[in-house]
């Protein structure tokens, strides 16, 4: 028999994650464990999840959303569990979410993503993918078609079978956040694995935003998203190629935040260059408190 671990990420969003959590127990199909990571948080997430008798827990220090999945992912694999089941704690399960992925057409060992729709739109999804053939913005776009192959909102709802993470490993937790989960969906495409959205089965999110307006000190998030965009290239390319195609992709990212007419744009600017230079000689050791351009921003805004 085929069992299911849901596994939850949380970092300081008890309210959210008490949602989150409800939204499982009231699944037509109950997951048959729930593994919550919890980062580091100091809002009383960690004094009351050992009150959850139907909760297996993790706790851990903050290692981003990609440590938190590498620790969940893999205490799920060793526990099991044929299917792991992973999202965030902002995510609201619609009740035959899990049922209709695992009702979906049967691809053997594969990745099944919910279709994420954003909590204040019922008609816009909660992540805008653009493809060369087709975008999809809205949820029409997706609720005719069965599966969409090629698609999918890491990690938010993502059904992962046990082979998969049998082969491609658990997530890197040195890319701590922003490209962590594009670079196990892209892992996993190269190692053929098939990784589709299931319309039917609906994931509440809230929207995503413009990453590059975030206002300063919080555009620091930024880094990473960069940082990691070098591994997801040469996941999709190769080694050689990805890394020419990450160069010439950061260097047109440093020019259009130059040419950008913000407040902070030297920051910005500073900021993409670290985040480029850091990618190239494989330095993915940093955390927030040691991006430089981060420091020198703090320093300057005392």
């Amino acid at each position: 028999m085929e069992t299911v671990t849901a596994v939850i990420v949380t970092y300081n969003r008890l309210a959210d994650l008490k949602i989150c959590l409800d939204s499982l127990r009231k699944q037509t199909r109950r997951p048959d464990a729930m593994l919550v990571v919890n980062n580091g948080s100091t809002d009383g997430t960690t004094e009351w999840l050992p009150t959850q008798t139907d909760l297996t827990v993790i706790n851990q220090a903050n290692l981003g959303g990609a440590g938190g999945f590498a620790a969940g992912i893999d205490g799920a694999f060793k526990s099991g569990a044929t299917w792991l089941w992973c999202m965030d704690d902002d995510c609201i399960a619609a009740p035959d979410a899990l049922e209709q992925l695992l009702q979906s057409p049967n691809l053997g060992p594969c990745i099944k993503n919910s279709m994420s729709v954003s909590i204040r739109d019922d008609e816009e999804l909660a992540f805008y993918v653009d493809r060369p053939n087709r975008k999809y913005r809205k949820v029409s776009d997706m609720t005719s078609l069965d599966l969409i192959y090629g698609v999918a909102s890491f990690f938010n709802g993502t059904l992962i079978h046990s082979e998969v993470v049998e082969k491609i490993g658990i997530p890197d937790r040195k890319l701590f956040i922003w490209g962590d989960e594009v670079e196990y969906m892209t892992r996993a495409q190269r190692m053929g694995f098939p990784v589709v959205t299931v319309p039917k089965s609906v994931f509440r999110h809230p929207p995503s935003f413009d990453r590059n307006g975030i206002p300063w000190p919080g555009a620091w998030k930024q880094y990473y998203a960069v940082r990691n965009q070098r591994r997801v290239f040469q996941n999709v390319h190769g080694p050689a190629v990805g890394m020419a195609i990450f160069m010439r992709w950061a260097a047109r990212e440093i020019g259009q935040q130059a040419a950008q007419k913000r407040t902070n744009r030297l920051y910005n600017v500073l900021l993409f260059g670290e985040a480029a230079i850091d990618s190239v000689i494989n330095n993915f050791r940093k955390r927030p408190d040691t991006i430089l351009t981060l420091r020198l921003y703090k320093r300057m805004h005392k």
